[in-house]
């Protein structure tokens, strides 16, 4: 069963597309690189507005801590990333998540 790590991160107003834009070009392609998948990207229409949400799905905790650690030690993510998303997010929420036994997954 997949486990998943959900993100929720709040932005400073009117940096939505900047960050996503990051996503988008360069983090997407290392997390992919090092197994992880995509299994959910969202941002608020209606509601608490500059707020974006990520999840990302992994085999079993092992996996999770293997690609977390060959993301942060791979030169683009603190050399291309970090840099252009450093200081749009104000406020930060991690959660481990299971998926339920009817869920899916990503494809």
């Amino acid at each position: 069963m997949l486990i998943y790590d959900m993100r929720i991160y709040d932005v400073k107003p009117g940096a939505v597309p900047q960050y996503m834009e990051a996503v988008r070009e360069i983090s997407l392609k290392i997390r992919a690189d090092h197994g992880v998948k995509l299994a959910g990207w969202y941002y608020t229409d209606i509601g608490p507005l500059n707020r974006i949400v990520h999840i990302w799905a992994y085999r079993d905790y092992a996996h999770y801590q293997e690609a977390r650690e060959a993301v942060h030690a791979d030169p683009r993510w603190s050399g291309e990333y970090v840099p252009r998303v450093r200081g749009l997010a104000v406020k930060q929420q991690n959660m481990m998540m299971q998926g339920a036994d009817f869920f899916p997954g990503p494809a």
